[in-house]
């Protein structure tokens, strides 16, 4: 079961480092233009800031709720083990 948990881990951290580079990427894609003298959207880049930060407070809700009941569920097993 342990293991399991980890490959699930390990998929989402691959999951969220993907969404974070293409997020960057395609925020700074924006700047880049203007750089070049082109026609930019402003719009676009504040929409990709958003999908950034959008990945990021999901994954640190998550990260922190999976922590906490594991603790917990820590906490229960060292109680049953110390009343056996």
């Amino acid at each position: 079961m342990r293991r399991h948990r980890e490959r699930r881990n390990t998929f989402t951290k691959r999951a969220v480092k993907a969404l974070l580079i293409i997020g960057v990427i395609n925020t700074e894609i924006p700047y880049v233009l203007a750089a070049f003298g082109k026609e930019t959207n402003e719009a676009l880049a504040i929409a990709w800031i958003t999908e950034i930060l959008a990945v990021m407070v999901t994954y640190m809700c998550k990260s922190y709720f999976e922590t906490k009941q594991e603790r917990k569920q820590d906490l229960e097993d060292f109680i049953n083990d110390k009343e056996e």
